[in-house]
């Protein structure tokens, strides 16, 4: 299966408090902004995973402040 976002993908990022279980979201970590799904909402974080587990099995504890916010719009 084939990632939903690739390299020089565009997307549309609304700055929203409003996440749930599979919302999309665009975060900062290490310098680069990282778009990852919404596993599980914790207070003050979200755990977000890699649409692609055969490429990325990595899960991300992402505070919400560094969250950019979620992804309404691909074009």
């Amino acid at each position: 299966m084939m990632p939903n976002f690739l390299a020089n993908d565009h997307v549309l990022v609304l700055r929203t408090n409003k996440l749930q279980k599979g919302s999309v979201i665009v975060f900062e970590y290490t310098g680069k902004f990282l778009i990852k799904r919404v596993k599980k909402i914790n207070a003050g974080a979200v755990i977000a995973v890699s649409d692609n587990k055969k490429l990325a099995k990595r899960e991300y504890m992402v505070p919400l402040n560094k969250i950019v916010g979620r992804v309404f719009l691909k074009y």
